[in-house]
């Protein structure tokens, strides 16, 4: 009995020296676990006070309402607003040019550039008469090379005219035949020479609204839309929203003047880059000249593009939509065989001014 009480003695200090062991290891296992910790999260953030992946991207888009509620803070001097070397004088609004059938003529907003940072100002920006543009790459055309006023809302005249096509490919069937009603032959314009009853395809219908910009065209797909129940102008804006263009609101599918109706060249670079998965809208909008027939009454409309840089023939640009009224001044996208878009507002000279872009490119 006592040799087994001798032995559970000994099991007992040995379990004993062996817990204390045990213990003394954990601890100091622990306290290396925690050291090695503590230099990691110094080290890491030793490495992000000094690491340049905080370069902001190329473009970005800020919302409009927090836009306004800084810009009220920006002094500005008689009138004149200046960013680095580029110097803006707003002009006298223009005269209003409204549609024929319109009883009075319509308040139209004054546009003014209000200046805010670019992302990176072009040399040639001071040579330029364009009041905002911008040179843009990537599949999503908002990865600016260079711009100037590119997120101010500016009226963008038959620009608009992009969106439209855009919502008539992806909602329009390319066999329902569009009537031309009289409401879209008051229109204001006349290009196409469009007369009240003809009929016509929507891809020869497209071809009269972007060849030679017709008003026509643009209100008779309107008319179309709405008498199958969609409200094409509401398309627009929600496409619009969809694409991020938060400068943006359309009331009209012809560009016409109207003080709500505005886009930025930003966005325009945007809706640009998203058209081009359609590729009959640039095979129309690469085209100098057309002809088309109506269904009904086999009447000739011989279409001939006003886009100056399609009839130079540049080997370097791929297509683009020219615009203008007396409010909007000179608009134009273009864009490059190699991807590029160029959008251009409020010039006096809009073929020169992309021009020069495309050169500086």
């Amino acid at each position: 009995m006592t040799f087994f009480q001798r032995m559970r003695e000994k099991i007992d200090a040995i379990d004993h020296f062996t817990i204390n062991r045990i213990r003394i290891t954990a601890v100091l296992m622990a306290a290396l676990v925690f050291g090695v910790a503590l230099r990691g999260h110094i080290f890491s953030q030793e490495t992000l006070a000094v690491s340049p992946v905080s370069l902001q991207p190329a473009l970005v888009y800020q919302p409009a309402d927090t836009r306004d509620h800084e810009e009220k803070a920006v002094v500005v001097e008689e009138e004149t607003q200046q960013e680095g070397d580029i110097t803006f004088v707003p002009e006298e609004p223009a005269d209003v040019v409204t549609a024929s059938n319109d009883p009075a003529p319509a308040v139209v907003k004054e546009f003014t550039s209000e200046i805010v940072p670019s992302v990176a100002v072009s040399p040639i920006a001071t040579e330029l008469s364009a009041n905002a543009f911008i040179v843009a790459r990537g599949a999503s055309g908002r990865d600016a090379l260079y711009e100037k006023n590119a997120r101010v809302q500016l009226p963008p005249a038959s620009l608009t005219k992009l969106m439209t096509v855009v919502i008539v490919a992806e909602y329009a069937d390319p066999s329902d035949v569009i009537t031309i009603t009289p409401r879209a032959v008051n229109a204001e314009g006349v290009a196409g020479s469009l007369r009240v009853g003809e009929t016509f395809s929507v891809p020869d219908l497209l071809k009269v609204m972007l060849v030679v910009s017709s008003n026509d065209a643009a209100t008779a797909f309107e008319d179309h839309f709405s008498s199958h129940g969609l409200d094409l102008v509401s398309l627009m804006n929600e496409k619009a929203k969809l694409l991020g263009m938060v400068d943006t609101h359309f009331v009209n599918p012809t560009g016409l003047d109207d003080s709500d109706h505005y886009a930025s060249a930003a966005d325009l670079a945007v809706l640009a880059a998203y058209s081009l998965r359609h590729e009959e809208i640039w095979d129309i909008l690469s085209k100098t000249s057309e002809n088309v027939r109506s269904l009904n009454k086999k009447i000739l409309h011989t279409l001939v593009s006003n886009n100056e840089l399609l009839h130079k023939k540049r080997p370097d640009v791929l297509g683009g939509k020219t615009g203008y009224t007396k409010n909007a001044g000179g608009c134009m996208i273009t864009v490059l065989n190699s991807g590029e878009v160029i959008v251009v507002l409020g010039s006096d000279d809009r073929a020169g001014d992309t021009q020069q872009l495309i050169t500086n490119n």
